[in-house]
């Protein structure tokens, strides 16, 4: 940075900074702070992103699951409601899947009101 020396009235010198240089090296270091920050901005986001997707990912899996496990679960319902013991006879197939289709519209339903109360609630705490 180069400094120019002025005599002041009472023969003192009096040294300051070139002003263009000062503002230049202003703005550089401004710069430099903006670039840093953007590259932290870059890199959190896509450790987050990777983060949401992973998750999406292993919510995805998880639903598939359960949706394995209900088809199974209902169809053995639906054919133990069928089968005959000694003191039972079981109900014909249209009741048996009846019963079944019922069951899972409750289930249905309660998950809904379930999800729905839980959406309501996240959005009271924005």
């Amino acid at each position: 940075m180069e400094e120019k020396q002025h005599l002041t009235s009472n023969g003192a010198q009096e040294t300051h900074a070139d002003w263009a240089t000062l503002v230049a090296q202003a703005v550089d270091d401004v710069s430099h702070i903006l670039h840093a920050e953007a590259d932290l901005l870059q890199i959190n986001l896509g450790a987050a992103l990777r983060a949401q997707i992973d998750y999406a990912v292993a919510t995805f899996a998880m639903v598939a699951a359960f949706i394995c496990a209900t088809i199974c679960t209902l169809a053995a319902l639906i054919l133990f409601l069928h089968q005959s013991f000694l003191w039972w006879h079981g109900f014909p197939w249209w009741e048996a899947l009846a019963v079944g289709a019922f069951l899972m519209f409750v289930v249905g339903i309660a998950i809904r009101r379930i999800a729905g109360r839980s959406t309501t609630l996240s959005s009271r705490d924005i």
